[in-house]
């Protein structure tokens, strides 16, 4: 059968992002800015009727309808206040954040004290109700734990990702593509057609899930995997001529050489999912179990969509992908490939495979979390690592292919992009969509009686509206959803070089990149692979 001609794929367009207010549009930042210049404008009439008072007077309005409509760096002076006031309070209370596992010491058990040839084994202290080594700051209350598979004690634990603040459970599964950007047309469109069916599932009345994130992180490579694949498949002997030529071509190509690795979390919602946790036993083995069905079902669907589940991350396997995110250049490892001490399950099954004693997939002695972690206003440095986190603020507006992202993904720098997204139910997405299209058609008339302009990006919004009310009624599901791409190099210097050319990248893929100034720490928690990113 023929591939599809170019100009009959399926193609995706992003409408706007809705900017709606409390009043024709207005937001509550703008309307007390200008309240507040019009107060002040009176006051100086009243209190100087003259020239100059009218000249004073004129002054605060301009300056308040500047503050709120005027845009700088993608935000107006009303948004930026606030974030700077916290900023300039951070720096009073000191903004670095540090890691109290050096402070929490260790616990040393001695088998047989006092006995000739007695042994020690030292383990990170625990406090009670904080399993584990915290960082205070924005990951203060997030630990790592283990989700039994079965009743047995033998059998294999899943890594959990425990959010107090949020109240937010997270699993990760680790999955790999096949070749999407070298698949033909007709391939393509079906690999998106079952990644919707999958995000259709989850969508429904009474779903457990309460986040969905995906992480595509392109990171430095060893080249230990395409070497280990040649000792194990070479036809020719290590000593030939052949293979003498490949071991030194990758050699000279290690220092440049990049693997992708793609993670899918799942979350879950305590207070949301209060009633079935209280079903499966209560506390965090009751969230546990809840979210280890969640997932396994999401992995099922996965597997039936064409998509390659290696497994749900174990402790270890997760502790590991959460180091590696902050780890300089020469120290990340993957922490799902073969030979690391990491697995986890597959579709619910324990795993053949075992550690010892300090080895094992329940392991979390070892704090996931940076020694320290240092917000500047444009990055923010973990340890020896810099990173720098955009938000993707416009998605394209005109008709794209499904390979869109592609400028992006490939690009050789050390990146993270994250995508956050949230199943909303029908009818909560039947009651948002009214109450938008209400909106929309009362600013109209607002705007209409005042004599306001209405632009065409308010016009893409009002049909925005529409078009997502006949999708809903035509059965699709609706989401909630917003991007991040995060930027990492060991230096300052490496780092501006990379954000250039991710800047160059996204400009080809048709994304508008923001850079979220003066709350870097926070973003960048958006892309690990914790359910975090949406409000």
């Amino acid at each position: 059968m023929a591939e599809r001609p170019e100009a009959d794929r399926v193609r995706y367009r992003f409408g706007p992002l809705e900017r709606r207010g409390l009043i024709a549009g207005w937001r509550g930042g703008q309307i007390a800015s200008v309240a507040t210049g019009l107060v002040l404008g009176v006051l100086a009439l009243r209190s100087t009727p003259s020239a100059g008072g009218v000249l004073g007077a004129m002054t605060c309005v301009g300056i308040a309808v500047a503050v709120a409509c005027w845009p700088i760096g993608g935000r107006t002076g009303e948004q930026w206040l606030p974030l700077v006031v916290r900023w300039l309070l951070a720096a009073t209370r000191g903004r670095v954040q540090l890691n109290d596992a050096p402070r929490a010491g260790h616990l040393v058990r001695s088998d047989h004290a006092g006995d000739e040839g007695s042994s020690c084994s030292v383990e990170a202290f625990r406090a009670r109700g904080r399993p584990g080594a915290r960082l205070t700051g924005v990951l203060d209350g997030v630990h790592i734990g283990g989700v039994p598979t079965g009743p047995g004690p033998g059998d294999a634990r899943v890594g959990a990702v425990f959010d107090e603040r949020a109240r937010t459970v997270t699993a990760v599964l680790a999955v790999r593509g096949h070749n999407f950007a070298l698949a033909g047309p007709r391939d393509q469109d079906g690999r998106i057609t079952g990644w919707a069916r999958v995000l259709a599932s989850m969508a429904r009345e009474g779903c457990g899930v309460h986040r969905v994130q995906w992480i595509e992180s392109c990171l430095p490579d060893d080249g230990s995997g395409v070497r280990t694949y040649l000792a194990a498949h070479a036809l020719l002997p290590a000593a030939s001529e052949p293979c003498q030529s490949y071991v030194s071509l990758l050699d000279h190509s290690s220092p440049v050489t990049r693997r992708h690795q793609v993670l899918i979390a799942v979350s879950i919602h305590r207070g949301h999912s209060s009633r079935a946790i209280r079903a499966a036993g209560g506390g965090e083995a009751g969230a546990g179990a809840v979210l280890l069905r969640e997932t396994v079902a999401l992995q099922q669907q996965l597997a039936e969509a064409d998509v390659t589940v290696e497994g749900i991350l174990g402790p270890a396997a997760l502790s590991a992908v959460l180091r590696g995110a902050t780890a300089p250049m020469a120290a990340v490892r993957d922490p799902v490939a073969p030979g690391h001490q990491a697995t986890g399950t597959n579709l619910g099954k324990p795993s053949p495979r075992r550690h010892g004693r300090h080895g094992r997939d329940d392991d979390t002695s070892h704090s996931p979390w940076p020694s320290a972690v240092d917000p500047r206003w444009d990055a923010v440095r973990t340890d020896g690592t810099w990173h720098a986190t955009y938000w993707i603020a416009e998605w394209p507006r005109v008709d794209v292919t499904p390979d869109f992202l592609g400028p992006i993904l490939f690009s050789p720098a050390r990146r993270s992009l994250a995508l956050v997204m949230e199943p909303v139910s029908p009818s909560r997405a039947a009651r948002q969509v009214a109450k938008a299209r209400t909106a929309d058609i009362a600013d109209g008339e607002l705007r209409r009686r005042g004599g306001f302009l209405v632009t065409a990006r308010q016009t893409r919004e009002r049909e925005g509206a529409e078009h997502r009310d006949a999708e809903l009624a035509d059965g699709h599901a609706q989401y909630r959803f917003s991007g991040y791409v995060t930027v990492t190099a060991d230096t300052s210097g490496e780092l501006r070089e990379a954000c250039t050319a991710i800047e160059q990248a996204a400009g080809q893929a048709r994304l508008e990149l923001r850079l979220l100034y003066g709350e870097q720490d926070v973003a960048f928690t958006c892309t690990l692979p914790i359910g975090r990113g949406l409000s």
